[in-house]
């Protein structure tokens, strides 16, 4: 049966965003915006944050024209058409709905949520009125990891055997580090493991089975390893905070071995059998941009590429995985 195509009325002329939020991320995208091709007609038109002080800070780094001191007062803002939720974890389900009930299309920083319910009351919001959402998972967007899955779908290593992934990084030993402070969202699986995760799963699709290992300290993941099955696939799936890991995709077929190198998830070049590096357009946050921009003027309200039944299930998994290793947020208490 097909699946339905979720309509919203499709955007004509420019389009202008607003960036909720101030951080590393925000300022990570407000940069690469500035790869976006003139004819996209497009602009950060505003940004808002939680205090005047940092949303002018930021508007005048970056050149944005308007700051507000509240998210609430970026979402009324009738200059802006779509929003980039960027704020920290905990936060993005609210803020994603305050904009979405302002009128605002939104593109939020992964992880989208911390669990398949915030998700869904996202999608739900997204639904009755009538606008775009999706998650920022810019690994799907960027060029050389899109073709890496074009290449590996095309057979060009025969069926998929195994898959060795690794998102390990080593992260300060202090509490109040937003990775380590569950009260900000942290843990290695969402903001590290999404990335092995969803490759795998975009590369095979949802796992018929898996078991997980991870250590959990002060309430968080600290490490997290996934054995996952699918029918003829096996795969290991490693994140953690505590040291440094290879950080690279090791993708093994029946007639050949794919490996995307460190960082993986933003590389810009593999290679076959260890043979010459297929090169590729750097990775950058604005590749997605274009997609967004894509389905808003084709009045769609979620990507294909990145569609709102993959994000719910993907956290769906991470919630079981998170009720092994005994993670729960106090959103979910």
């Amino acid at each position: 049966m097909p699946r339905t195509i979720r309509l919203v009325e499709p955007h004509d002329g420019a389009i202008r965003w607003g960036i909720a939020a101030t951080g590393r991320i925000a300022g990570d995208f407000a940069t690469a915006f500035t790869q976006v091709d003139a004819r996209e007609n497009a602009s950060i038109a505003a940004v808002g944050s939680r205090s005047s002080a940092t949303a002018d800070a930021f508007a005048a780094e970056h050149d944005i024209a308007r700051a507000h001191p509240s998210y609430r007062e970026l979402a009324a803002d009738p200059e802006v058409d779509i929003v980039y939720v960027a704020s920290l974890q905990p936060g993005h389900v609210s803020d994603a709905i305050t904009m979405l009930e302002h009128g605002k299309h939104v593109l939020v920083e992964k992880p989208f949520t911390l669990s398949a319910t915030e998700a869904g009351q996202i999608f739900d919001a997204a639904e009755a009125n009538d606008r775009f959402a999706m998650e920022a998972m810019w690994m799907r967007f960027s060029p050389g990891p899109v073709e890496a899955v074009r290449r590996v779908h095309a057979g060009e290593i025969g069926a998929v055997q195994h898959m060795d992934i690794d998102f390990t990084i080593q992260v300060a030993d202090d509490p109040e580090h937003r990775l380590r402070s569950l009260e900000k969202g942290g843990g290695a699986l969402l903001d590290l493991g999404i990335y092995p995760v969803t490759l795998a799963w975009w590369i095979a699709g949802p796992p018929t089975s898996w078991t997980v290992e991870g250590d959990v300290k002060n309430g968080v993941d600290t490490t997290c390893v996934i054995e996952a099955e699918w029918d003829g696939i096996t795969a290991r799936l490693s994140c953690g905070l505590d040291q440094a890991g290879p950080l690279a995709a090791t993708i093994r077929g029946i007639d050949g071995v794919l490996e995307l190198p460190a960082p993986f998830h933003a590389a810009n070049r593999f290679r076959i059998d260890g043979g010459e590096s297929h090169r590729f357009a750097p990775a950058s946050l604005h590749h997605q941009v274009y997609e967004v921009h894509r389905c808003i003027r084709a009045g769609v309200a979620e990507s294909p590429r990145n569609p709102w039944a993959t994000t719910r299930a993907i956290l769906t998994m991470c919630d079981e995985i998170r009720a092994e290793l005994g993670v729960v947020y106090p959103t979910e208490t």
